[in-house]
């Protein structure tokens, strides 16, 4: 009797354990320390002025993505996901990782360069690189940097559903994997630019540090979890821009 008593104690505390939510406190510290929280409130701004840049499209650019996206109600889905998927032990070393020196600094810079005020410098350091281009061996560890961050296909993806968001009768299917592939290209090579400008200060050392805590166990879950949120943001956007391009087009029927 205390056998199964014994046993029927242990299932359910390994149960529970399968299923308990991590710390909403160290959700919620997670989300400042990584800049995430931050990231997700500018996503509206960053979104239309970050991606439809690329877009040639006359029928695309009349789509209004930031009015799709709430970031708010993001941050209450990121915050419900990262609590049920990520355990204390791992939310508790990616914080480690984001107050350490360069976890820190590799928030920031990532950050600021993002700011509209940062545009001018942005600009200022694309030119003195076409005149100065950076070593073989930059350009290598940084290409190995933004693989390894997986940042081109979250934005192809972000580009994807949005082209899927459009009604078939717009374009063939040829001109949408041209336009796929034409815009695929230009921001494989906008995130390689964005990341030598954002992380110019960088070593390589400190480059390949940061590649390096996206191979531990707290780097490698926190990027698919958090690439997965992104995603599922993402698709969920465009899928009221798909019902709200629908509504239009029903009404001038």
């Amino acid at each position: 009797m205390k056998k199964n008593i014994l046993a029927i104690v242990m299932c359910s505390l390994f149960a529970s354990s399968l299923f308990a939510k991590a710390d909403i406190k160290l959700v919620d510290e997670y989300l400042k320390v990584s800049g995430a929280k931050e990231i997700i409130l500018a996503l509206p701004k960053q979104i239309e002025r970050g991606y439809l840049k690329n877009i040639k499209d006359e029928k695309l650019k009349k789509v209004d993505i930031k009015a799709s996206f709430d970031s708010q109600s993001a941050l209450k889905y990121v915050k419900t996901k990262l609590s049920d998927e990520f355990s204390d032990g791992l939310l508790k070393s990616a914080i480690a990782y984001y107050k350490s020196p360069l976890g820190s600094k590799f928030k920031n810079n990532g950050i600021n360069s993002m700011h509209p005020k940062d545009i001018q410098r942005r600009v200022q350091y694309l030119r003195e690189i076409q005149k100065n281009p950076p070593s073989y061996q930059r350009i290598n560890v940084m290409n190995a940097f933004v693989d390894r961050l997986e940042l081109t296909p979250v934005a192809v993806h972000l580009i994807g559903e949005l082209l899927g968001s459009i009604n078939a009768d717009l374009m063939s299917s040829n001109d949408r994997d041209k336009i796929i592939g034409d815009i695929s290209n230009q921001i494989r090579e906008s995130m390689l630019i964005n990341s030598l400008y954002a992380y110019h200060d960088f070593t390589d050392k400190e480059l390949k540090t940061v590649i390096e805590y996206y191979y531990t166990n707290a780097g490698r879950f926190e990027q698919l979890i958090v690439s997965d949120v992104f995603k599922q943001l993402i698709m969920e956007s465009f899928s009221q821009i798909m019902e709200q391009n629908q509504i239009k087009t029903a009404s001038k029927h």
